[in-house]
């Protein structure tokens, strides 16, 4: 009974001074929000990564230059000279991992130089990847318009355009058919890739993708373009570990015996990407709680000021017979209800900066139970670990020194 008076009562000091419990409530408030809405938008990409990893199905591999096993036979990143551009992989390591059982449509991806252009208009954001008719296959290329490149046309002059490469060269008309230049030669649009889904892209997107045929490529260069990747894709999903094994044999044989070559799973992939994500959401989202520990000083000096104003007050009560602990618990409950609505009003807040932050990025927040709780007993804890002084200082008055101190 006593616990809902005292209940009743925070409420009505906090009604008597909403411009004050509102500046109090700002630091948890702020804290709050930031807290939840780093965490549901983390979330968020981590289920934008997932769906577009995944798209691609969990029997798909990837084959990178550098990595390997390390010296105690553990897995190891890939080095970075790959991501310079100095591969270890060659279309001899394509066909090899063509030949390697259950694998099946394998392709290599090869990033060529050059400006993409048609007459006088260029696309300056293009990039220009190398590969066969099996890409469209591994990865299930969606056209807008149109066709991939065919098995009978990998050394022919032709060309499949990104959405915004053919935005850039052509506008809002046809490009079907139309010639552009690349490196001085005249190329054949045939098809359109579907323009990407808003949301999040890993890297660039298809969207700013041109693709060619390698054995153009290798006319075009002069040589064997540098293979980025190879991917393939295996028949099905319970053959993956043992088309993992057998190309990693295949490739050592290929390479002297040297494992300096990565083979990923779209798990694996996954798991990078995931773990990145969630060291990321980590430290920010600490680096915002550090917005709870100012919202609780706030909370303790004013909940101080208020014993100060309330000392007659509190004489009274305990001159009627009202016991220190039931002041104590007084102050206490008030110092919690103000840091529970900051919190409630936190996570109002965090929705509505999530959602536009999330639309504005291309990516749905994701709030889930167990952090909309942990918010909540977060905000409470704080009430109660700074409301302890304030409150201890309210129940140790002597009624006599409290009505004559005012």
């Amino acid at each position: 009974m006593m616990f809902w008076e005292n209940l009743r009562m925070a409420f009505i000091s906090l009604k008597n001074a909403k411009l004050r419990s509102f500046l109090t409530m700002l630091g948890m408030i702020i804290g709050v929000a930031a807290v939840v809405s780093i965490t549901a938008i983390g979330q968020g990409v981590k289920d934008a990564v997932t769906k577009q990893v995944t798209g691609l199905g969990s029997n798909v591999l990837s084959v990178t230059s550098g990595g390997g096993s390390n010296q105690s036979g553990g897995k190891s990143a890939p080095s970075f000279t790959a991501a310079l551009g100095s591969s270890t992989l060659t279309q001899a390591d394509a066909v090899s991992v063509g030949k390697v059982q259950n694998t099946e449509n394998t392709t290599s991806i090869s990033l060529i130089s050059g400006v993409l252009a048609e007459g006088t208009t260029t696309a300056s954001g293009a990039l220009i990847v190398a590969t066969t008719a099996n890409y469209a296959r591994v990865v299930d290329q969606k056209l807008a318009a149109g066709q991939f490149i065919g098995d009978d046309q990998l050394n022919q002059n032709v060309i499949v355009l990104g959405d915004t490469v053919k935005t850039e060269l052509f506008g809002t008309g046809d490009a079907m058919g139309r010639t552009v230049t690349f490196r001085g030669k005249p190329f054949t649009v045939i098809g359109v890739i579907v323009k990407q889904d808003s949301g999040l892209s890993l890297g660039t997107s298809q969207d700013s993708f041109a693709y060619i045929p390698t054995g153009t490529a290798k006319v075009l260069i002069g040589q064997e373009p540098s293979i980025l990747r190879i991917i393939t894709k295996v028949n099905s999903p319970s053959n993956v570990d043992g088309a993992v094994a057998g190309i990693k044999a295949a490739l050592k044989q290929n390479h002297a015996g040297q494992e300096d070559f990565s083979v990923l799973t779209q798990a694996d992939i996954l798991s990078t990407f995931n773990t990145i994500l969630d060291l990321l959401t980590t430290f920010i989202a600490a680096i915002a709680a550090i917005s709870l520990l100012v919202g609780g000083i706030g909370i303790m000096n004013i909940m101080l000021v208020s014993v100060t104003e309330r000392t007659r007050e509190i004489g009274l009560r305990k001159a009627i017979g009202a016991s220190s602990g039931t002041v104590l618990s007084q102050f206490l409950i008030e110092a919690v209800v103000i840091s529970l609505v900051g919190g409630a009003l936190g996570i109002v807040v965090a929705v509505l900066l999530a959602t536009g932050i999330g639309r504005a990025a291309g990516i749905t927040p994701s709030f889930t139970l167990p952090t909309i709780i942990l918010a909540v007993g977060v905000s409470a804890g704080v009430g109660i670990l700074f409301g302890i002084a304030p409150a201890a200082k309210a129940s140790r008055l002597r009624p006599i020194q409290a009505l004559k101190s005012v």
